[in-house]
């Protein structure tokens, strides 16, 4: 009966996730870190499990992100053009209509000497 019932949230889970993200392009992010500060012990921390993001049009959209986030975007010629604060638990946040092009998507879990990032349009 627990297998039943693990199958079947596991599934209504993945069902809802899927119902939400059908509608958007999902992309990886990577991942790379700050630099030495941060560090504890002289030994980087870990980074923060990896964020699912998909995308459509100006809206993002986030599932299964359990940690704070700051967003950046940054333009072309590698300048901030927004940046953002991300409660841990958001399932999506809307980025302003002005914003269009390339650009670099930074996703920076709070407490870590890592960050993730992606190409995208807007």
């Amino acid at each position: 009966m627990r297998k039943i019932l693990f199958l079947l949230t596991l599934v209504l889970g993945g069902f809802n996730w899927a119902n939400a993200a059908s509608f958007t392009i999902p992309f990886q992010v990577n991942v790379t870190d700050v630099g030495a500060t941060g560090t504890l012990g002289g030994h980087p921390r870990m980074p923060a499990a990896r964020p699912n993001v998909g995308q459509d049009g100006h809206t993002l959209y986030f599932n299964n992100v359990g940690y704070d986030l700051t967003l950046v975007l940054l333009d072309e010629d590698g300048e901030e053009a927004y940046t953002t604060f991300v409660p841990a638990g958001t399932t999506s946040v809307v980025l302003p209509s002005t914003l269009s092009g390339d650009y670099e998507l930074q996703l920076y879990p709070d407490d870590s000497v890592y960050y993730f990032y992606a190409d995208i349009e807007l």
